[in-house]
């Protein structure tokens, strides 16, 4: 069969037989590896890449790990060149390359036919532990790389078949629990051993002709799709802004700024532009190119074309922008570990801004899962073991219903969240208290965010601690089309009856290697999914129903419903008047064009007059939000000031943009509350 005539039933079953030893490395690596983290929680990914590096073929993966791939094979020329041959095996985890964190390990085999390179194969592994100054390799109070473990540039740990001794010695003797990680990095090599026989029965079987063929094909087809859709939305800039809570060391928000550029005459018809972010932080909520170019096709893809495979192909029609020496470019020795945590809010900043481009489409904030480590001392094997758990929120509202309670978002992939309580209980001496959903956690709306889940752990050993890197974790997510946002994530620990919050001492919401001992109950409460849609448009039965099943309580269907409820009945009379009466107060201004935003500090200030602050019931600092009908809320803080036009407010360019409104349009200003909560509510 010639390559150049190959018919679409043909192609498609060399696609699917690439996919399926894919899958069947994933299966071999679960069935082999030692660490919960990969035979439970499944955190490592596989990929096919063509010989420059483009991504060819991949299972149902993770997408933080699966798109830096294409950054791998790059690194690998640069520094070894020519000098590839069969049998070579290289790592790879430099987050200045890669876009993570240096847990995420990258495993490289170059796949050759007759002395020919024709294929990559790569595996992206999370390991529990690296190395650095903190067990688990990841903490809040990273100040650069060099804290963070080993960061290794690719190195060859086989060498033509032969294993890199000398590295592989250094490498497992400077990491925590060296006869796990050694466990899980033969599994890994188990699983690209699986690969090249695998892939050499395709070869053998279609001829390597039709298979390159095939993989073009399928990479112009996803170009294809992805051009198509982009052609299908509007010409224009669309622009979005949020921020981080803290960079990890430090209180004070972070700005995240995209601006989304469609311009359907151009080669590459849409261009994502980081470049008015701020600058790399002190602490580790610091990127890379590839994190910001991971999470803004992560984004994309599900927005535009979420049905179709993903590969080299998707990527073709966006550019991506970022300026050096900003949080997404960062210069070294600048701390990554937060990096992940940095992507996934960088997904949900591109949301909102494609959210501006269809606004039916929206959909309510919400965050992945984000790191939370225990190291406690395991008297049984007489070490420090990690304990590693990633548990999940909700996830946001769209048009047509409710997020989904305690489930994960588009961009995990095939990624278990909500691992077991028994097989941690068996790993560590933690014993699970409380797997439950948060009443409340949902944001608001019409269409009411996903709750989020709350777990907790009782401590059965003297010696441990808690870090949480969790973003955001003082203020909510954000919701859209004036639905609310869910609350925030908290670390919080129960001890003699008495209720701490290790993020909340540091002010940067994040916990840091706080230390725990026996008896103590550690709480992790995660993001509730953002609401879509006015809350007061929610069908009261609706909200009787959410009540009934527990997951809201009264004083929410009443506070932010405005749906009156007695003897399980709802009161349509007083539910009217109170929906009438929670509308007349809400704090409605003009809107005045001014030539400059108002920002100081990398902080949006709202500057309004003593009145409005006093109907809004907040002072200077607090957190407003400024709602628009079609677009995602715009955040900042409140500055109250005596000469301040009554009922108007100053809203600068970039602001005009991301709510698009002007001169004399009107916008809604709500509070956001800060979600510290010491009664435990």
């Amino acid at each position: 069969m010639s390559g150049a005539d190959v018919d679409l039933i043909t192609a498609e079953i060399v696609q699917n037989a690439l996919d399926s030893f894919i899958g069947e490395m994933r299966v071999a690596i679960i069935r082999t590896a030692f660490g919960p983290n990969i035979w439970e929680t499944h955190d490592f990914s596989c990929g096919l890449l063509a010989p420059d590096g483009d991504l060819v073929a991949l299972s149902e993966d993770n997408p933080v790990h699966i798109v830096p791939t294409m950054y791998c094979v790059p690194a690998v020329r640069k520094r070894y060149g020519g000098n590839v041959m069969p049998g070579d095996i290289f790592l790879l985890n430099d987050p200045y390359e890669l876009g993570t964190h240096v847990n995420d390990v990258a495993h490289i085999a170059p796949f050759f036919l007759r002395d020919r390179l024709v294929f990559w194969v790569v595996v992206r592994v999370h390991y529990p532990d690296v190395g650095g100054m903190a067990a688990g390799s990841i903490t809040p109070d990273a100040r650069e790389v060099y804290q963070e473990g080993l960061r290794i540039p690719a190195v060859k740990v086989y060498d033509g078949g032969e294993p890199n001794r000398s590295f592989l010695k250094l490498f497992f003797d400077n990491v925590r629990i060296p006869e796990e990680r050694r466990g899980d990095f033969m599994a890994v090599m188990g699983a690209l051993r699986t690969a090249d026989v695998r892939l050499r029965e395709v070869l053998g079987r279609f001829g390597l002709e039709t298979v390159e063929r095939v993989c073009e094909m399928a990479r112009r087809r996803a170009e294809s799709r992805m051009r198509r859709a982009i052609h299908g939305i509007p010409e224009g800039e669309f622009a979005y802004e949020l921020n981080l809570d803290s960079n990890g060391v430090e209180p004070g928000w972070v700005a995240l700024r995209a601006t989304i550029i469609v311009d359907h005459k151009s080669d590459t018809p849409m261009t994502v532009d980081f470049s008015d972010s701020a600058p790399a932080v002190p602490g580790p909520m610091n990127g890379a190119p590839a994190t910001a170019a991971c999470a803004a096709i992560t984004a994309i893809k599900a927005f535009l074309d979420p049905h179709s495979r993903i590969n080299g192909g998707t990527f073709r029609p966006v550019r991506v922008v970022t300026e050096p020496g900003t949080i997404f470019e960062a210069p070294h020795p600048s701390a990554m570990c937060g990096s992940l945590d940095l992507g996934y809010r960088v997904i949900a900043l591109v949301m909102g801004a494609l959210g501006a481009i269809r606004p039916e489409s929206a959909v309510g904030d919400y965050v992945s899962p984000s790191h939370q480590y225990m190291p406690v001392w395991d008297s049984v094997r007489g070490c420090e073991y990690v304990f590693y758990d990633v548990p999940i929120g909700g996830t946001g509202a769209v048009s047509d219903r409710d997020g989904g309670d305690a489930v994960a978002g588009f961009e995990r992939g095939d990624f278990p969240r909500v691992s077991s309580a028994e097989i941690w209980e068996h790993q560590v001496p933690l014993m699970a208290e409380e797997i439950a959903l948060r009443p409340d956690s949902g944001g608001a709306g019409k269409f009411r965010g996903g709750l989020a889940m709350r777990r907790s752990w009782r401590v059965l050993t003297d010696r441990g601690t808690v870090s949480d890197l969790s973003e955001p974790g003082l203020i909510s997510n954000y919701g859209v089309l004036g639905g609310y946002g869910g609350v925030a994530s908290t670390c919080r620990i129960e001890r003699n009856g008495q209720l701490l919050w290790p993020g909340g001492e540091t002010g940067t919401g994040k916990a840091t290697r706080y230390p725990i001992r026996a008896g103590d109950i550690v709480q992790f409460d995660k993001w509730g999914g953002g609401g879509y849609g006015d809350p007061l448009e929610r069908h009261p039965l609706q909200v009787l129903e959410d009540l009934e099943e527990g997951f809201i309580t009264v004083a929410s269907a009443e506070k932010d419903y405005g749906v009156v409820i007695l003897d399980g009945v709802v009161d349509e009379a007083a539910t009217a008047d109170k929906r009438c009466a929670l509308k007349d107060k809400r704090v409605v201004l003009a809107v005045v064009a001014r030539d400059a935003d108002s920002v100081e500090d990398g902080e949006r200030h709202w500057v309004i007059a003593p009145d409005a602050a006093a109907r809004l019931q907040v002072a200077d600092g607090q957190v407003l939000e400024c709602v628009s009908p079609l677009r995602p809320p715009l955040r900042g803080r409140t500055r109250v000031f005596h000469n301040a036009e009554p009922d108007r407010i100053g809203v600068g360019p970039m602001a005009r943009k991301v709510l698009a409104v002007g001169h004399g349009d009107r916008v809604w200003l709500r509070p956001v509350p800060a979600f510290f909560d010491p009664d435990g509510r």
